[in-house]
Protein backbone atom coordinates (compact mmCIF):
# COMPACT_ATOMS: atom_id res chain seq x y z
CA UNK A 1 0.00 0.00 0.00
CA UNK A 2 1.38 3.42 -0.95
CA UNK A 3 1.72 6.26 1.55
CA UNK A 4 -1.11 8.12 -0.20
CA UNK A 5 -3.45 5.13 0.09
CA UNK A 6 -2.56 4.63 3.75
CA UNK A 7 -3.09 8.34 4.49
CA UNK A 8 -6.50 8.21 2.78
CA UNK A 9 -7.57 5.19 4.81
CA UNK A 10 -6.49 6.92 8.03
CA UNK A 11 -8.31 10.20 7.36
CA UNK A 12 -11.60 9.07 5.83
CA UNK A 13 -14.37 8.21 8.26
CA UNK A 14 -15.51 4.70 9.03
CA UNK A 15 -19.27 4.17 9.15
CA UNK A 16 -20.45 2.24 12.19
CA UNK A 17 -24.01 0.95 11.97
CA UNK A 18 -25.61 -0.14 15.21
CA UNK A 19 -28.62 -0.04 17.47
CA UNK A 20 -29.07 1.05 21.08
CA UNK A 21 -30.18 -2.44 22.10
CA UNK A 22 -27.12 -4.28 20.78
CA UNK A 23 -24.56 -5.03 23.49
CA UNK A 24 -21.81 -5.52 20.90
CA UNK A 25 -21.86 -1.90 19.70
CA UNK A 26 -20.26 -0.41 22.82
CA UNK A 27 -17.10 -2.56 22.70
CA UNK A 28 -16.66 -1.74 19.00
CA UNK A 29 -17.08 1.99 19.67
CA UNK A 30 -14.61 1.71 22.53
CA UNK A 31 -12.03 0.07 20.25
CA UNK A 32 -12.51 2.77 17.60
CA UNK A 33 -12.14 5.45 20.28
CA UNK A 34 -8.95 3.84 21.61
CA UNK A 35 -7.54 3.96 18.07
CA UNK A 36 -8.58 7.61 17.78
CA UNK A 37 -10.39 6.75 14.54
CA UNK A 38 -12.80 9.14 12.86
CA UNK A 39 -16.16 7.42 12.51
CA UNK A 40 -19.84 8.19 12.16
CA UNK A 41 -22.37 6.20 14.13
CA UNK A 42 -25.68 5.41 12.43
CA UNK A 43 -28.56 4.04 14.50
CA UNK A 44 -30.37 1.69 12.12
CA UNK A 45 -33.60 2.08 14.12
CA UNK A 46 -33.66 5.83 13.45
CA UNK A 47 -32.08 5.97 10.01
CA UNK A 48 -33.92 4.05 7.24
CA UNK A 49 -31.03 4.55 4.78
CA UNK A 50 -28.61 3.15 7.34
CA UNK A 51 -30.85 0.14 7.92
CA UNK A 52 -31.11 -0.41 4.17
CA UNK A 53 -27.31 -0.29 3.85
CA UNK A 54 -26.87 -2.85 6.66
CA UNK A 55 -29.41 -5.15 5.02
CA UNK A 56 -27.52 -4.85 1.70
CA UNK A 57 -24.17 -5.60 3.33
CA UNK A 58 -25.48 -8.55 5.34
CA UNK A 59 -27.66 -10.33 2.75
CA UNK A 60 -30.96 -9.16 4.24
CA UNK A 61 -29.94 -9.46 7.90
CA UNK A 62 -29.96 -6.43 10.20
CA UNK A 63 -26.75 -7.59 11.88
CA UNK A 64 -25.00 -4.98 13.98
CA UNK A 65 -22.48 -3.72 14.62
CA UNK A 66 -21.56 -3.43 10.97
CA UNK A 67 -18.60 -1.31 9.90
CA UNK A 68 -18.05 0.11 6.44
CA UNK A 69 -14.49 1.22 5.69
CA UNK A 70 -13.31 3.95 3.27
CA UNK A 71 -11.98 1.31 0.84
CA UNK A 72 -15.48 -0.22 0.57
CA UNK A 73 -14.77 -3.28 2.70
CA UNK A 74 -17.00 -4.19 5.64
CA UNK A 75 -16.94 -6.09 8.93
CA UNK A 76 -20.02 -7.44 10.66
CA UNK A 77 -20.07 -8.26 14.36
CA UNK A 78 -16.27 -8.30 14.60
CA UNK A 79 -14.54 -9.43 17.74
CA UNK A 80 -11.95 -7.10 19.22
CA UNK A 81 -8.92 -8.92 17.76
CA UNK A 82 -10.30 -8.82 14.20
CA UNK A 83 -11.20 -5.15 14.50
CA UNK A 84 -7.79 -4.25 15.93
CA UNK A 85 -6.06 -6.14 13.10
CA UNK A 86 -8.16 -4.26 10.54
CA UNK A 87 -7.45 -0.86 12.14
CA UNK A 88 -3.73 -1.59 12.39
CA UNK A 89 -3.68 -2.63 8.72
CA UNK A 90 -5.02 0.87 8.01
CA UNK A 91 -2.11 2.42 9.94
CA UNK A 92 -3.89 3.11 13.24
CA UNK A 93 -2.48 2.26 16.65
CA UNK A 94 -4.98 0.93 19.18
CA UNK A 95 -4.01 1.75 22.74
CA UNK A 96 -4.48 -0.90 25.43
CA UNK A 97 -7.77 -0.97 27.34
CA UNK A 98 -7.75 0.81 30.68
CA UNK A 99 -9.95 0.06 33.66
CA UNK A 100 -12.08 3.08 32.74
CA UNK A 101 -12.54 1.67 29.21
CA UNK A 102 -13.73 -1.62 30.66
CA UNK A 103 -16.14 0.08 33.08
CA UNK A 104 -17.48 2.30 30.32
CA UNK A 105 -18.25 -0.69 28.11
CA UNK A 106 -20.13 -2.37 30.96
CA UNK A 107 -22.16 0.71 31.82
CA UNK A 108 -23.09 1.30 28.18
CA UNK A 109 -24.79 -2.10 27.94
CA UNK A 110 -28.53 -1.48 27.54
CA UNK A 111 -29.47 -3.83 30.38
CA UNK A 112 -27.53 -1.72 32.91
CA UNK A 113 -30.08 1.08 32.57
CA UNK A 114 -32.88 -1.38 33.33
CA UNK A 115 -31.01 -2.75 36.35
CA UNK A 116 -30.50 0.77 37.69
CA UNK A 117 -34.16 1.71 37.28
CA UNK A 118 -35.35 -1.53 38.88
CA UNK A 119 -32.95 -1.16 41.82
CA UNK A 120 -34.09 2.42 42.37
CA UNK A 121 -37.78 1.58 42.08
CA UNK A 122 -37.59 -1.46 44.35
CA UNK A 123 -35.56 0.50 46.87
CA UNK A 124 -38.09 3.32 46.93
CA UNK A 125 -41.00 0.88 47.16
CA UNK A 126 -39.39 -1.10 50.01
CA UNK A 127 -37.84 1.89 51.71
CA UNK A 128 -34.38 0.30 51.38
CA UNK A 129 -31.75 3.03 51.33
CA UNK A 130 -29.03 0.67 50.08
CA UNK A 131 -31.05 -0.28 46.98
CA UNK A 132 -31.91 3.37 46.34
CA UNK A 133 -28.24 4.38 46.54
CA UNK A 134 -27.06 1.48 44.35
CA UNK A 135 -29.75 2.20 41.75
CA UNK A 136 -28.90 5.90 41.75
CA UNK A 137 -25.17 5.19 41.38
CA UNK A 138 -25.78 2.81 38.48
CA UNK A 139 -27.96 5.38 36.71
CA UNK A 140 -25.51 8.22 37.40
CA UNK A 141 -22.57 6.25 36.00
CA UNK A 142 -24.57 5.21 32.96
CA UNK A 143 -25.54 8.85 32.36
CA UNK A 144 -21.93 9.95 32.81
CA UNK A 145 -20.65 7.52 30.18
CA UNK A 146 -23.48 8.28 27.76
CA UNK A 147 -22.76 12.02 28.04
CA UNK A 148 -19.04 11.35 27.61
CA UNK A 149 -19.79 9.41 24.41
CA UNK A 150 -22.06 12.16 23.07
CA UNK A 151 -19.45 14.82 23.86
CA UNK A 152 -17.20 13.13 21.33
CA UNK A 153 -14.94 10.74 23.20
Amino acid sequence: MSNNEEQYLMTEKIMLYGSPTCPMVSPVRNTLDRANVAYDYVDIYLNPDGRKRVLEINNGNASVPTLSFPDGSTLTEPNEAILIDRLESMGHTVRARTLIDRVQVIFEFPVIFIVGVVMLAVGIYNGELTQIVVGAIILALRLLFVLKRRAGR
